[in-house]
């Protein structure tokens, strides 16, 4: 499966072995395996990657969420033999969902830390977008900002662009939406960027957004919130903030005899808010860019054994934090596998921009990183929180809509 195209190590390894001399250079992929690279982050036994990811601030992710899907698909390739012989490993940083604290945390991993490429699964990578590229970095992970479409260096397998999707819009106006409030946290160009498309896709089916709140948990009232939705004689919430947040929102809601016909959230698709909110989360809808766990298959097996195997630390793996790190890590390795035994930054962006289909073992639908670059996700799943709040329902396997 491996390329055994042989490439020339500037880096020549001495090793003696008794009398007989020295073993120097990289003159096959085995002895480069063996021996090390020149490309930074590539060791003679190791690939070091970088992460970055919102870990605290107001778009925190789960940590142990985000971190056990990376940890599960490497521990699958690293007990496989790693990536051309080679053990892959990762160092992480916390860039707070801020653009300045994206482009420290890079110019960190890269200048410091010594890493090939990163994982990037924030919503403020624009921070540190240009230095990336210009340094002919790797990157994967989840594109929330415009200038995914624009980097050659960076891949995802879904986009936001400036071209807005109907979808979510036909989603809500089939569930009986016709008025629109959105929570979203405050200080964040990224949730600002997503809220905006939310908004046009909903226009486009007649559902103005009537009020935009923001809200930061633990310090903005959750009752404050719902008296300027019912303020607004909205029917349907477009929630981007925190889904335990969200929960406590639509609780007050209903208790002031106000329920919203529509709650559709930004994420929230993890067993353990059904665990831990039961009833109380029941009607929040989210949409998905990947194969609903409920429908089951080969490629939703593979990534649960994973999990447990190598991600212990998660109790619940049926969650959009783990599967969406899991896919990014997924990609990032693809790039790997298909550059040489001795890689170069940028022999995995040539070799992973050439790509027509790649489908993450089959838990998203075949995409090309050769002409799909850039382009709008118009697809989506959607699965709700049934009403005894302890399970998902698969409302639409796979809605698919119109640019706008």
């Amino acid at each position: 499966m491996f390329s055994r195209r042989r490439t020339l190590c500037s880096v020549l390894a001495a090793v003696s072995v008794g009398a007989a001399g020295l073993l120097a250079g990289c003159s096959s992929p085995e002895a480069s395996a063996a021996t090390g690279c020149a490309t930074p982050g590539v060791g003679a036994q190791q690939i070091d990657l970088g992460v970055l990811y919102p870990d605290t601030g107001p778009a925190a992710e789960r940590s142990d969420a985000v971190r056990g899907g990376i940890d599960a698909r490497i521990g699958e390739v690293n007990a496989a033999g790693g990536v051309h012989g080679r053990k892959v490993v990762y160092q992480w940083r916390d860039d707070k969902g801020s653009a300045t604290e994206n482009a420290m945390g890079a110019r960190d991993l890269v200048e410091h830390q010594n890493v090939f490429g990163l994982i990037e699964l924030s919503v403020a990578a624009s921070g540190s977008a240009r230095y990336l590229a210009d340094r002919g970095v790797p990157v994967t992970g989840l594109a929330h900002e415009q200038v995914w479409s624009t980097m050659r260096n960076m891949f995802a397998f879904t986009y936001v662009t400036g071209v807005a999707v109907d979808t979510q819009g036909q989603f809500v106006r089939s569930q009986g939406g016709r008025r629109a409030v959105t929570l979203q946290p405050a200080l964040s160009a990224g949730i600002s960027d997503t809220a905006d498309k939310y908004a046009r896709s909903l226009a486009a089916s007649g559902i103005p957004v009537v009020d935009t709140v923001n809200f930061t948990p633990n310090v903005d009232n959750p009752a404050a919130a719902a008296s300027r939705i019912v303020a607004a004689k909205a029917d349907t919430v477009i929630g981007l903030i925190p889904p335990d947040s969200l929960v406590g929102i639509l609780s007050t809601l209903r208790q002031a005899g106000h329920p919203p016909k529509v709650v559709l959230s930004g994420n929230g698709y993890d067993k353990r808010l059904l665990e831990t909110f039961g009833a109380q989360a029941a009607g929040i809808t989210v949409p998905l860019v990947y194969r609903p766990l409920e429908l089951g298959g080969p490629a939703i097996r593979t990534y649960l054994e994973a999990m447990n195997r190598y991600a212990p630390q998660v109790a619940q793996p049926e969650n959009d934090s783990s599967v969406l790190a899991y896919i990014s890590t997924d990609m990032f390795l693809e790039g790997l596998r298909l550059a040489d035994a001795c890689p170069t930054r940028q022999g995995f962006i040539d070799r992973l921009r050439a790509q027509n289909s790649y489908d993450a073992g089959g838990l998203i639908s075949p995409i090309s990183f050769r002409t799909g670059a850039g382009r709008p996700t118009t697809c989506y799943s959607f699965v709700q929180v049934n009403g005894s709040g302890n399970a998902f329902l698969v409302l639409e396997p796979n809605l698919c809509g119109n640019t706008l």
